[in-house]
């Protein structure tokens, strides 16, 4: 049971009831998901009837999260620290932390690699959907660099998702030009 219901006591009228989110819900939310959710929310009310008609949930929660990485990418890219490539992926998974996107930074010879512990859009899309490209837009756009997905028998075993932020490599066309949704 993710969320408990009680009664309100001494209320006149219509029953009313007290919504909690119990201990095994707030695992589903890890860290900061409450600013996570409100994107989410305001995302899903700037819908037109025109962009939701004969829309799958899946195809409008992929429109959602793809306007919702577009906005972070836009407000994140100037916040981002650092001199070299390995400073900018610190302070990007950093940041995104704010977010309650928990990214773990190892250093390879190869580049950086930005490990996921708690992707939201997998859990609301679900396993067997397999993993969003989401978050590697969002990480492209910041960095202005191309991210690479890594495969999951490279994730270490906490992980749901991994990016390598190559040591070489042009700047991202997605960086610049925004995503045709």
């Amino acid at each position: 049971k993710y969320v408990s219901v009680a009664p309100e006591r001494g209320a006149a009228g219509r029953p009313r009831h007290i919504f909690a989110i119990t201990d095994s819900g707030s695992e589903l939310f890890r860290q900061h998901y409450v600013r996570m959710t409100r994107r989410l929310l305001s995302e899903i009310v700037s819908l037109s009837a025109d962009e939701t008609a004969g829309r799958s949930g899946a195809e409008l929660a992929d429109l959602i999260f793809v306007r919702m990485a577009e906005r972070l990418a836009a407000e994140y890219r100037a916040r981002v620290e650092g001199d070299t490539l390995a400073e900018r992926v610190h302070s990007v998974a950093h940041l995104l932390s704010e977010e309650g996107l928990d990214f773990d930074v190892r250093e390879a010879p190869d580049g950086a690699r930005l490990l996921g512990r708690g992707c939201p859009c997998t859990r609301l899309l679900g396993e067997h959907e397999g993993t969003c490209d989401h978050d590697r837009v969002l990480l492209s756009r910041i960095l202005g660099v191309e991210v690479q997905p890594l495969s999951a028998e490279a994730l270490p075993r906490d992980f749901v998702c991994g990016y390598l932020v190559p040591t070489s490599v042009p700047r991202s066309p997605l960086e610049a030009a925004p995503a045709t949704v």
